[in-house]
């Protein structure tokens, strides 16, 4: 039986690029998907809602109040009838055999196809469609569900868009309607300790457009306090688990990483650090968290100015 894959779009004044997001989105080589156009309230003079009812019925159209990219997502989980969920940014493109290689891939790989989420490579494209060259972390292959939680902690993020996710992980989770900035991250971390194992692709299928409207850029001063209430919810939540010192361990790790220092200090006062760490470990920690936060801070300060 062909699964079903629904492509969740949520949209928020997205004129600019819906078109060309959903033309991408109907062109996938799999046979069977269905496109939720979600918007978010627009306030654009009923520009989006133009763009997205003149497709008919080749999609499914939804409209609702603003309340951010969390709340457009989980009224797409909603409405989604698929067997796999793929988020698509309005302004981001699939390739068009991404669905389909995502389904290949976990075939391939004799992967359990309820409780593994498949990652593809991402491109980036400018406000035109062209590419740009941007370092990225070069990851592949086969993650557990606690090598992935260190990924994300310690490593790096995932492209929303870029991952293919069974309905069976939305069953008891949402997207988190606290936070805007870090929702998704947060989400693939919770996913990530709900068990699920991760596949990652090297093949870039997502085209992830850098443009001066982006939501994300608007909020960025949300980041660090959204991290930090995150974190401390964290830490009190792994420490039930079987696991709990270790996870508790990398979560710490990562507060160095991210330069969360009071989330760390607040709780290593009712912790002992030894449990954690050893002494020149930490010291090395602090130091090395120092100089890659203000290498972060230096190397996304760069990034905005010059796609802002």
């Amino acid at each position: 039986m062909t699964p079903l894959v629904s492509i969740i779009i949520p949209v928020y004044n997205g004129s600019d690029y819906l078109r060309t997001c959903i033309d991408s989105a109907l062109a996938q080589t799999h046979p069977a998907i269905e496109v939720i156009v979600v918007n978010d309230g627009s306030t654009d003079e009923g520009k989006t809602a133009a763009i997205a009812t003149s497709y008919g019925n080749q999609i499914r159209y939804v409209e609702k109040e603003n309340g951010g990219v969390s709340s457009a997502l989980n009224r797409g989980i909603e409405e989604m009838s698929g067997d796999y969920f793929s988020w698509l940014s309005h302004d981001d493109v699939y390739a068009p055999t991404k669905i389909e290689r995502q389904l290949d891939v976990m075939r391939e790989q004799h992967l359990p196809m309820n409780q593994t989420i498949v990652v593809t490579g991402t491109a980036f494209i400018d406000e035109k469609g062209e590419a740009i060259r941007r370092v990225q972390r070069k990851v592949s292959g086969f993650y557990s569900s606690q090598d992935m939680f260190r990924h994300l902690l310690l490593s790096s993020t995932l492209n929303g868009c870029a991952l293919l996710i069974p309905r069976q992980a939305f069953e008891h989770r949402r997207f988190s309607l606290e936070d805007r900035f870090i929702q998704d991250w947060i989400c693939w971390v919770e996913l990530a300790l709900d068990g699920f194992d991760f596949y990652v692709m090297r093949e870039p299928l997502v085209y992830s457009r850098i443009h001066g409207e982006q939501q994300t850029k608007k909020i960025a001063h949300r980041a660090t306090m959204e991290s930090n209430r995150y974190l401390k919810r964290l830490l009190q939540d792994v420490e039930v688990r079987d696991n709990g010192e270790e996870l508790t361990a990398i979560i710490l790790k990562h507060t160095f990483k991210e330069n969360a220092a009071d989330v760390r200090e607040q709780y290593l006062t009712t912790h002992d650090v030894n449990r954690y760490f050893g002494p020149m470990e930490y010291r090395w920690l602090r130091w090395n968290g120092i100089l890659f936060s203000n290498l972060l801070s230096l190397y996304r300060g760069m990034t905005n100015l010059i796609y802002r």
